[in-house]
């Protein structure tokens, strides 16, 4: 379903900062309190909006924050994208289009663990090709 001018809004309010109250969103947009709620429980069983999260910096979590850019070797891709999001310490994994079939969000506690799971996804017959970089700062 196309997102008038008014739901694009709101999502980018939230992408931005999740906590918004409604009140403060519909200040921000002119919009009452009430009609940004039901707007956002609309999105909600729509689909469009499918949680709300908190991003811990690396060093509030203490962990070691990485992407690892990975070439899956065989397709559907599928099979190899849910092994990557089941390992431990990777928190996401986006399939994408282009150079790297998919790139793994990881928090490991430490450079010796990111080689540990380098060597696990390097090893396995699904992955063709990783390479990891390590996260210096996310704005």
């Amino acid at each position: 379903m196309e997102r008038d001018r008014t739901d694009k809004r709101i999502l980018a309010l939230l992408e931005k900062n999740a906590r918004l109250t409604a009140a403060a969103i519909g200040r921000e947009i002119g919009l009452s309190r009430t009609a940004v709620q039901d707007r956002i429980a609309r999105l909600e069983a729509e689909g469009v909006i499918q949680g709300y999260r908190a991003i811990v910096s690396a060093q509030g979590a203490g962990t070691l924050r990485a992407l690892i850019f990975i070439g899956i070797a065989e397709r559907p891709c599928d099979k190899a994208l849910e092994w990557l999001a089941s390992l431990p310490g990777v928190v996401a994994v986006h399939s994408l289009a282009g150079e790297f079939d998919a790139v793994a969000q990881v928090n490991v506690a430490s450079a010796a663990d990111l080689g540990r799971l380098n060597d696990q996804i390097g090893a396995s017959a699904l992955i063709a090709h990783a390479r990891s970089q390590i996260v210096l700062k996310s704005l």
